[in-house]
């Protein structure tokens, strides 16, 4: 839940830093450096006894935040340059649903039966809101999709790399494989392409804030929760996130809910909701859950 308010303050931040005329690349590059700073920082500071894990494990746990969270975050902050926010997060909430289905091809973790009717629900929500965006930003369809798709696998792969580490440990290495994936694309990318960076203090004390309230303190939670619960159960429980980044959209961006926007994000998050009890209620209840 605290990691789902954090990440849902990102957006408005970004798309105030767009207005300022800085781009993806110029606000998500400063925001995954001050964050990997930040979370290193107190992981030499309060994680001393967690220890470092291996090589393998290092490396694995950097390459996630390298390839996975830099092309999941900047697919994703690309397109709500496009279409608005609020319907930018409900066509992402496609991803549980695509990590059951990982889970049930390569774990063999059959779902049951009874999510067909929320399957039904947060797909039928997912069309509605994909139908209200202006055919002239098919492209920022394509750039959600492509990042919840990428977020489902790299998210099954996180929760098996971060439980052989300590907390602060793996999320230190994240964010610093994160901010070397945006130093990486930056530097590499066409002119057109080049990270524009704010011009204003204003924007530069948001992305700070963005980088505390919106990475430090989401990622440690997030890591937090997969040490803790399964992926599927976590996947389902950050459903309020689309509630939230909506709401920010609505007061701070001055974003209008539509009747059809209204009813797809309901479908969505309605459906996600049921699918979140369903899978807590199939769950061994002798299986603590801490969040």
């Amino acid at each position: 839940m605290a990691s789902s308010m954090g990440f849902a303050v990102v957006p408005t931040i970004t798309r105030t830093a767009y207005d300022e005329g800085a781009n993806a690349l110029g606000v998500m590059t400063p925001r995954f450096a001050i964050a990997a700073l930040l979370i290193t920082a107190i992981r030499l500071l309060f994680g001393k006894k967690e220890g470092w894990p291996n090589i393998k494990l290092m490396v694995a746990m950097f390459f996630i935040g390298a390839v996975g969270v830099t092309a999941v975050s900047l697919l994703y902050f690309i397109a709500i340059g496009q279409i608005d926010s609020s319907l930018a997060i409900v066509l992402w909430y496609a991803y549980p649903v695509l990590v059951l289905l990982i889970a049930w091809v390569f774990e063999k973790k059959r779902p049951s039966a009874t999510i067909v009717i929320p399957l039904i629900l947060t797909l039928t929500g997912i069309a509605i809101s994909a139908g209200q965006v202006k055919g002239g930003n098919t492209t920022a369809i394509v750039l959600v999709v492509s990042s919840s798709m990428i977020f489902a696998v790299y998210i099954t792969v996180l929760s098996k790399v971060t439980q052989k580490m300590g907390l602060l440990t793996g999320a230190s290495i994240l964010n610093m494989g994160t901010a070397t994936g945006y130093i990486v694309v930056g530097l590499f990318s066409t002119s057109a392409f080049a990270p524009v960076f704010p011009t204003t203090g204003k924007v530069w004390l948001l992305i700070t804030g963005a980088a505390i309230v919106g990475t430090t303190l989401p990622f440690l939670c997030s890591l937090a929760a997969l040490q803790r619960i399964p992926t599927g159960m976590y996947s389902v429980i950050t459903t309020l996130e689309p509630v939230w980044h909506i709401i920010m959209g609505v007061i701070f961006l001055g974003e209008v809910m539509t009747t059809n926007r209204i009813i797809g994000a309901s479908l969505t998050v309605g459906g996600l909701s049921l699918f979140s009890a369903l899978e807590v209620r199939n769950k061994d209840t002798s299986t603590p859950v801490t969040i």
